[in-house]
């Protein structure tokens, strides 16, 4: 599973991704197979850029070990749920 960052303090991982759409010009809805809605303001091409791959938006191992240390407790990573596999 990859994860992404959408913002430089949101970090989803794209399989639990179920819907992108775009809400007005600089504002985007991200749906997660759990239902939980994130509206980040940005455009959706820098959405749909982060979750396609783009360089831009790849997290390295190391970098991503650290987040899910700091993201557990915020909620946009929810290990009971969705545990590694």
């Amino acid at each position: 599973m990859k994860l992404v960052k959408i913002t430089e303090d949101l970090y989803l991982k794209s399989y639990f991704i179920e819907s992108v759409e775009a809400d007005g010009e600089e504002s985007t809805l991200i749906t997660m197979v759990s239902g939980e809605v994130f509206s980040p303001n940005i455009p959706i091409k820098k959405v749909l850029d982060a979750i396609c791959g783009s360089e831009e938006h790849l997290v390295n191992d190391a970098s991503m070990n650290i987040l899910k240390a700091e993201s557990i407790n915020s909620g946009h990573l929810n290990q009971q749920k969705y545990p590694s596999r």
